[in-house]
């Protein structure tokens, strides 16, 4: 298929472009409570190929991809991409140059993962999914389990030719209880390694998660509290330094970072950012090869980061898009966080951060109100916080959190955040 895509785009008179080549296997497993109620094995081929249309001056690139199929003819792939390289026509740019580069040898997986079967992972996962659903209060009321191997090779008109093999495992459940209240929880997971024990405590701890919430009936009392967020949510959170460091908002604009510059202020009271920025894959989509990006040492912006174009437009070296946050404990541990008067919000309706303004917003699920020892359970009413207000007293558990995009403290404490309720 390489062969005929490659002829189709000389034959066009195509003379710039990118091919993304994609073999995945994917062994899928759906559950009802703990019965399996189906299984699936999917094999898929796909390329996707970028095609890049220049003006006569060679000062402005246009570029449009699409998908070509197993199935598909010689005719219909020369239509195909003769109407992508059209309709690259009327989306020009600035001019950038594309990735150099020679045939490499293709970088193999390695882990856990990529040392079983894909039916071998499945049921280890499976098994630690419901390990902990034993209990008479509370259920696993379903459950997908997905397990990915797959091949992907890069090359493109400039000599580009490399590739690499990936696995992952990731699903979703919905934890219920149906006293004193029928309650529903919905959470996803995604790792890159057999992590079954990260499995077993991340459903041990919804299970928790969904009793709580079924006793939970007040929400909290309107005013200012200490806030700790855990698990996905600091993720979410320390996106913002991801995002404003991005060359996609810094070129045209959105961010005024620059490298040296104290991203938490000029003084700061808690504890500094240690911020590293790391991909699963050895290359990006334009046969970029990813290194690990020290994004911030102790609150200090060390580097811009981002894809081919921006990066060109800003004239600084493009280090392809990451995956994985990764942030240097903290000193304090959980209980630590939570002493005085706290909220910790541990499940949200949805959270989220807005990387243009610093504000950060979700309607609470369930929260553990600690007041000096003793702890109430609340549910209702809203945090509505900003990052920016906050950032010069962030202080992080010393307790840890791992998924496939996010290694770092499992909580960060924020203080004096803006809290709706009764």
């Amino acid at each position: 298929m390489r062969d005929i895509i490659i002829n189709s785009l000389k034959a066009l008179g195509i003379d710039n472009y990118r091919i993304t080549e994609t073999k995945k296997n994917c062994k899928e497993m759906f559950f009802i409570k703990q019965t399996l109620d189906m299984t699936r094995t999917e094999a898929l081929d796909e390329w996707n190929v970028m095609v890049y249309h220049d003006d006569a001056a060679a000062e402005h690139r246009g570029a449009a991809s699409c998908m070509i199929h197993q199935g598909m003819d010689a005719k219909e792939i020369e239509k195909t991409l003769k109407d992508a390289y059209y309709a690259a026509g009327f989306a020009m740019n600035p001019f950038y140059t594309l990735v150099e580069g020679t045939k490499e040898e293709m970088t193999e997986a390695f882990g856990s993962l990529s040392k079983v079967t894909l039916d071998e992972a499945a049921k280890r996962m499976a098994l630690a999914l419901f390990e902990a659903d034993n209990r008479t209060d509370c259920f696993l009321n379903s459950a997908e389990l997905f397990v990915e191997k797959k091949t992907v090779t890069i090359i493109n008109s400039e000599g580009v030719d490399c590739g690499y093999e990936s696995c992952c495992v990731k699903g979703e459940f919905v934890v219920q209880c149906l006293e004193p209240e029928d309650v529903e929880l919905y959470q996803d997971f995604s790792y890159d390694e057999l992590d079954t024990e990260s499995l077993k405590k991340l459903v041990s701890n919804k299970l928790d998660t969904v009793v709580d919430r079924a006793r939970a009936c007040t929400a909290p009392k309107a005013g200012r509290y200490d806030v700790v967020l855990s698990e996905d949510s600091v993720r979410e959170v320390l996106s913002f330094y991801e995002r404003r460091s991005d060359a996609a908002d810094i070129y045209p604009k959105y961010s005024t970072y620059e490298v040296g510059m104290n991203v938490q202020g000029e003084e700061v009271d808690g504890e500094k950012l240690n911020i590293t920025l790391h991909s699963s894959a050895p290359y990006n989509d334009d046969g970029i090869k990813m290194k690990d990006c020290e994004l911030i040492r102790e609150g200090v912006l060390n580097k811009i980061h981002g894809g081919l174009r921006m990066s060109r437009y800003l004239r600084v070296e493009p280090t392809g898009e990451y995956n994985k946050m990764i942030v240097d404990n903290g000193s304090k541990t959980l209980d630590e966080l939570r002493a005085g008067r706290v909220l910790h919000v541990v499940s949200f309706s949805d959270f989220n951060m807005n990387s243009m303004t610093g504000h950060f917003a979700g309607e609470i699920r369930l929260a553990y109100l600690y007041d000096n020892g003793k702890i109430s359970l609340v549910t209702g009413g809203s945090i509505n916080g900003s990052i920016i207000d906050a950032q010069k007293n962030l202080l992080f558990s010393a307790e840890r959190y791992e998924s496939s995009s996010y290694s770092g403290p499992y909580a960060i404490l924020l203080k004096d955040v803006p809290v709706s309720g009764e």
